[in-house]
């Protein structure tokens, strides 16, 4: 089985988790700090906001299952701050998995394409993880 071919059995396996939760609420974490707002337009604002010069400049969307507090997902953002995607937004998206729990990243140049996949999981759209890589091996 060739190295896509693996890639996409995983993947086709863990799709329907990896999409958000029409009912899990969500919560917002913005530098470290837990908002009490959520809405599209704060989101999209403090996407706009993110910056290379400050060290904890990030947004997280995450969900979490009322009736299993093991299951989660979420997105995230920052700006890679050094390596070859200096720069650029760094998107990642992870999920809760009882075999192993996934997460995938990608780096887009232009934060406009990040607020696209932050609104698709916002608003709960179908998820497009083309060019996302999995970065799973790397959570303990």
């Amino acid at each position: 089985m060739g190295l896509f071919s693996k890639w996409f059995e995983t993947f086709r396996k863990n799709d329907q988790k990896a999409q958000p939760c029409r009912d899990w609420p969500w919560t917002l974490n913005l530098s470290g700090y837990p908002s009490t707002q959520i809405s599209w337009e704060i989101l999209a604002s403090e996407l706009r906001e993110l910056n290379l010069e400050d060290v904890d400049s990030f947004l997280i969307l995450e969900q979490k299952d009322p009736k299993n507090p093991e299951a989660y997902w979420y997105i995230q953002s920052a700006i890679a701050k050094a390596g070859p995607s200096q720069g650029q937004y760094i998107v990642g998206v992870g999920w809760f998995a009882p075999e192993h729990n996934q997460m995938w990243e990608r780096c887009v140049p232009q934060v406009e394409q990040v607020i696209r996949y932050f609104d698709q999981a916002f608003n709960q759209y179908r998820m497009d993880f083309s060019g996302f890589e999995d970065q799973s091996d790397m959570l303990s």
